[in-house]
């Protein structure tokens, strides 16, 4: 590494402490904009200090059942938002739960909610540091972690009664997320579970389309996360969040109606075109 890079990151060292304490995201932006190109410039390896798994919903239902412990203006993300709409104890989902919330206060709240919940079941848990996730590398003969999620949040370890190790992650929309190829920002969307079957089809991994096929045995539920739409400010973070990528999901969506005929996801058409705009999908 160049002692410039060098330079950079010792000058940045309380940014990369304080991580998850800084609620003024604008008046770091400049150094944070320098992040990436020290990324790419140097040997950083993204790391995860936890060990997924995926686990029944059902788990997850009897010892932190979401009706219970998601605040207003907070939402899960990904395959559990799913699950716990389809009310589906057999889905498998990760044993890291992803919230996102609306503004700082919300995601203290938020916090606040799942460790009073968790004292009251008598369950252990500890905040886990702010590097958990984040990038590696050498700095003059050094190891430095560089976390690779700025603003104010929270990862918490819950030890549940079954043995089963939870990690949940409660992010704010806002918070800057470092990447090598540069920033991007935490949205939060009205309509997530929308949102999630949408990203299915941007990501379009052989574990997206196999929950998507099994997501298709509850068409009437299905049905009406798609009938529920997004707000303006949904549409609003879709468009800044996908970009020009979203051809890449039209392409994704195409592929999968062609192998499954009469598909539930075929009224996304109505999603995409108020999206993107009317496209030749066929």
């Amino acid at each position: 590494m160049t002692k410039n890079l060098e330079s950079i990151l010792r000058n940045a060292e309380y940014i990369i402490d304080n991580a998850n304490n800084l609620s003024n995201l604008e008046d770091y932006l400049p150094k944070l904009s320098e992040f990436p190109d020290i990324l790419s410039q140097s040997n950083a390896k993204f790391y995860e200090g936890i060990k997924r798994e995926r686990i029944p919903f059902r788990e997850i239902k009897e010892y932190l059942p979401p009706h219970e412990i998601i605040n207003e203006e907070c939402s899960l993300i990904g395959n559990i938002k799913i699950a716990s709409i389809l009310n589906d104890p057999k889905k498998s989902v990760s044993n890291v739960i992803d919230i996102v919330c609306r503004d700082e206060n919300r995601t203290i709240e938020q916090k606040d909610k799942i460790i009073k919940y968790s004292e009251m079941r008598g369950y252990e848990y500890r905040f886990l540091p702010n590097n958990i996730y984040g990038y590696k590398l050498n700095l003059d003969g050094e190891e430095l972690r560089i976390p690779n999620l700025y603003g104010i949040y929270f990862y918490i370890e819950v030890k549940l009664p079954n043995n089963r190790t939870l990690y949940i992650v409660i992010d704010t929309e806002g918070n800057i997320l470092i990447r090598k190829s540069g920033l991007e920002r935490t949205l939060y969307f009205e309509n997530f579970g929308l949102f999630s079957i949408i990203y299915k089809f941007f990501r379009y991994k052989e574990k997206d389309i196999k929950d998507l096929e099994e997501y298709e045995k509850y068409r009437d539920k299905i049905e009406e996360i798609i009938n529920k739409g997004f707000s303006e400010r949904d549409i609003n973070n879709l468009r800044s969040l996908f970009g020009d990528e979203y051809t890449k999901i039209i392409k994704n969506w195409h592929k999968y109606l062609k192998e499954h005929p009469g598909s539930i996801y075929e009224s996304l058409n109505n999603i995409f075109d108020k999206l993107f705009g009317r496209i030749n999908y066929y």
